[in-house]
């Protein structure tokens, strides 16, 4: 199910950007017994796909559009701070799309064995007491991660993970951020190592083209 409803006709909706939608919809409630929707929400789940895997769809396609905007290729070194359920979901996707090694930073320990379910061997623990840029020369071999995702929402990890990245790196701000504070970023060190900047809101895609899109991260 879709919690929003595009309109269809809008630039954005013209122009497969349908979560900028002019028009949109919201629907709430969406956690109680019953609700009541618009028929063009509800999908239908292939039978043999289960209810608990189905009711990631949703959050697995802003992991997805993540991985999509990292242009995560094969053999790349990737940093993900935050491993809740979208950091561990973009952990996932990361790995299927061809990342050699991941790095999760989380300082919970309960998250940090949900991690290694996924991948033992390349999920590690936060930085402990060492310095991120030491921590990170060591797991990357002293040249930085090419992919460098944020998903915990907290504004000095958004710029810490500047520093950290690759020459001509993505960076991809995928938390949600407070709407009253604002960053400095390094202009000189981000041009002089060529860095891309990206932020990820919400999935482009409606209920049924979500689910085509997501099915093989499955």
């Amino acid at each position: 199910m879709n919690f929003r409803k595009t309109c269809g006709g809008c630039y954005y909706c013209q122009n497969k950007m349908e979560h900028f939608c002019e028009r949109v919809t919201p629907f709430v409630g969406v956690m109680a017994d019953y609700g009541s929707f618009k028929e063009s929400l509800v999908y239908k789940l292939p039978e043999d796909l289960p209810l608990d895997v189905g009711a990631f769809l949703e959050p697995l396609s802003i992991a997805v559009h993540a991985v999509d905007i990292a242009k995560i290729k094969t053999g790349d070194s990737v940093i993900i701070t935050g491993g809740r359920p979208i950091g561990l979901l973009i952990l996932q996707v990361a790995i299927k799309a061809g990342a050699a090694k991941v790095l999760v930073s989380e300082p919970v320990r309960g998250k940090t064995r949900a991690g290694q379910t996924f991948w033992r061997r390349c999920y590690r623990r936060p930085v402990e007491r060492r310095p991120a840029r030491q921590f990170a020369n060591k797991f990357t071999d002293g040249r930085g991660f090419n992919v460098c995702i944020e998903a915990t929402g907290i504004t000095a990890l958004a710029r810490q993970l500047v520093m950290l990245s690759e020459r001509c790196g993505n960076i991809v701000w995928a938390g949600v951020y407070p709407g009253n504070k604002d960053i400095e970023l390094p202009i000189f060190y981000m041009y002089s190592k060529e860095l891309s900047v990206h932020s990820v809101k919400l999935a482009p895609y409606p209920s049924p083209g979500r689910w085509k899109y997501c099915q093989n991260w499955i």
